[in-house]
């Protein structure tokens, strides 16, 4: 009989099987912003300095320098396509100026992790101080990402611009170059937090990297190393940086710790003085540094004055020689008698 829920079953009922477990729910990917018009919305700012090709007004001065400001607003197309709305002012010499309310297009055909390539044209009704007439222009440059202000980037660019008829005395075109910086805030890149669509540019953004060179490939730029030639090895100087501590004998001690700085250890060091030889001249165990008696072999002792000397309380014995053997006796030099002739 099975029971279900304090109950009792029917016969023949069968128990309900146990719910399945449900597999747990993968995180989520952090998703774009709403992808409303002002994502797609940029606004920029262009600023510039050049010179007229031609005069804009028949009573032209000598001058031909003149200054670029603009504003502009696009609105993305595309990835690449972007519809431009424009007030372009030049100030030409001579009190003149040209203002153009205009209409064009931005194409960005190179978008790279750090900077954008972008062309763009503009053309719309122009003013000047003279004439009322139709004007446009052409430019490209350069922008790059901040890796710290997403959705600005800034560049320089190359425009030529040109008026047709802009003085109604003359017949003439009046036509003009100007080079200067870009400004662009895209609300859409600085929504995402990113300098560049993930979406259709999958490559990570980089930052901006300043390489210095290393010569020695120690670690220590150059502009800080006060030994760029000489790697500063495993026992770098604190007070100069990029140097090795002086060794004088070259054992792989630094001076400031070796206790014989101008002395190799050689193949036995001394093991309580480093960068010194380990010299026992009477054979006791002890470094002449520590024997008080390095001529006469001794015990250690905690006592300095005592540590390698004997000890005084046992006499020193002499051994006697063995005595001559029969071969010793053969070959011993035999005494020599003087005879002495008797006197007359």
């Amino acid at each position: 009989m099975a029971i279900a829920g304090g109950g009792a079953a029917e016969p023949g009922a069968t128990a309900a099987p146990p719910p399945r477990p449900t597999a747990p729910t993968a995180p989520t990917a952090p998703t774009a912003p709403a992808d409303d018009w002002t994502m797609r919305v940029a606004l920029g700012l262009d600023l510039g300095v050049g010179s007229t090709i031609t005069a804009y007004n028949e009573n032209a001065g000598p001058s031909a320098t003149l200054f670029y400001t603009a504003l502009r607003g696009t609105y993305d197309l595309s990835h690449s396509f972007a519809a431009l709305l424009t007030l372009r002012q030049w100030w030409l010499p001579s009190a003149n100026h040209a203002t153009m309310f205009g209409i064009g297009a931005r194409y960005e055909p190179f978008v790279y992790s750090y900077s954008r390539i972008f062309f763009d044209a503009a053309i719309g009704p122009t003013s000047t101080s003279f004439a009322w007439a139709f004007g446009y222009d052409l430019g490209a440059g350069i922008e790059f990402e901040l890796p710290d202000a997403p959705g600005f980037s800034m560049g320089p660019y190359l425009q030529y611009g040109s008026v047709i008829n802009p003085d109604s005395r003359e017949s003439d075109d009046g036509h003009a170059w100007n080079l200067g910086a870009s400004f662009t805030y895209h609300f859409g890149r600085a929504a995402a937090g990113t300098p560049a669509d993930t979406e259709h540019h999958p490559h990570p953004r980089g930052s901006y990297r300043i390489s210095i060179p290393d010569t020695d490939r120690d670690g220590v730029a150059d502009d800080e190393d006060q030994c760029r030639d000489t790697p500063a090895g495993i026992h770098p100087d604190p007070f100069r940086p990029g140097c090795p501590e002086s060794d004088e004998d070259g054992d792989g001690i630094p001076d400031v710790d070796d206790a014989c700085p101008v002395t190799v250890p050689g193949p036995k060091p001394d093991p309580k003085r480093p960068g010194c030889p380990f010299i026992d001249s009477d054979n006791d165990g002890i470094s002449d540094a520590d024997d008080a008696c390095p001529s006469r072999p001794g015990p250690a002792s905690s006592e300095p004055s005592k540590n390698g000397c004997p000890d005084p309380r046992k006499p020193h014995v002499v051994v006697a020689p063995p005595p001559p053997s029969a071969k010793d006796e053969s070959i011993a030099p035999k005494p020599v008698r003087k005879h002495h002739a008797p006197r007359q």
